[in-house]
């Protein structure tokens, strides 16, 4: 029998669809999204980024399980304009990250404000998101840094009865050691020390002489759900990206700009832009969601074993 708070059961309910599985929007970027709109218009503020949110949310909340977002750019009056079936997940950490002083090549994430999971729980959310950077070659302090974090934001999860969602970035890897990098990351974090309940990692892809079958993911995630994102890449190219990865085992998918990174180019102009994202975005997530039908249900996967061994608890 499986243990599960009631919280956290509902945030897997409100972010799924019907079959368990997660077609997820990611609009929780902040400096890359201030990159894209620069490059069209030459400068950037704070109403263009709340301008380009709102639109994606208006013109595709409905068509996704869930939407990723941050508290810094139009929140919470965007969150008007999310479908009402469709889950809300908060970013909690800061956009990018801080070097660390004694080791340059070393990536430290940094929450976005305090209390941020007691803030999120309070405000509704389904779910809360962290990004961690993660690298085997990082010094012994930056990792004990980032796994105190993970620890601890997990512990408050439990103690607020919130779904948590732990995103892992890899860097400083070595040519062709990408997936195995992220496999073991996933490794690392997957004992319940850190009490995370889904990753969004990395995409797994086809290497020589490295096979790999659904249950030699689980046995890296503990069984525990797992989606990936998608770096920005085009949507022909990661149509087959997440059906592979479904076909590993991947629960669905949180996705952002392949879905909508055309759309900061009409930043001058909203009816272009809701046009835009009404035809080529949306063609853009539908052709995801068609190649994402093999996605596993989350209860399906090993760490949950079907709904029929689950048991809700209270606090």
């Amino acid at each position: 029998m499986m243990n599960i708070g009631v919280g956290k059961f509902r945030g897997f309910m409100r972010i799924t669809n019907d079959l368990g599985q997660f077609q997820m929007l990611a609009l929780d970027q902040r400096n890359s999204l201030k990159k894209m709109i620069t490059e069209h218009k030459g400068s950037v503020n704070e109403s263009d980024l709340v301008k380009v949110k709102r639109s994606i949310l208006k013109s595709l909340s409905d068509k996704v399980t869930a939407v990723l977002v941050d508290g810094e750019y139009g929140f919470p009056d965007n969150l008007m304009y999310v479908s009402h079936r469709t889950g809300i997940i908060l970013s909690v950490e800061k956009s990018g990250y801080v070097v660390d002083e004694k080791n340059s090549k070393d990536r430290l994430s940094v929450l976005y404000r305090e209390n941020v999971i007691r803030f999120a729980k309070k405000n509704g959310m389904d779910a809360v998101k962290l990004l961690v950077y993660w690298s085997d070659n990082a010094s012994e302090e930056t990792k004990e840094h980032q796994m105190k974090m993970v620890e601890e934001l997990g512990q408050l999860c439990v103690e607020q009865d919130i779904l948590y969602i732990l995103e892992i970035i890899t860097y400083n890897v070595e040519n062709g050691e990408k997936s195995k990098s992220i496999l073991k990351a996933m490794k690392v974090f997957s004992t319940e020390r850190y009490k995370v309940d889904l990753f969004k990692i990395e995409p797994i892809v086809k290497m020589p002489n490295f096979d790999l079958a659904r249950e030699d993911i689980y046995e890296f995630s503990n069984g525990k759900p797992w989606v990936i994102l998608s770096g920005g890449m085009d949507a022909e190219i990661f149509k087959n990206v997440v059906k592979w990865n479904c076909q590993l085992g991947a629960s669905g998918f949180l996705a952002g700009r392949v879905i909508w990174k055309g759309a900061p180019s009409y930043i001058d102009d909203s009816e272009l832009m809701d046009l835009h994202l009404n035809s080529t975005a949306l063609y853009n997530l539908e052709l995801l969601k068609t190649n994402a039908a093999e996605a596993t249900p989350f209860f399906r996967t090993p760490y949950f074993k079907g709904l029929e061994g689950v048991k809700l608890t209270t606090q």
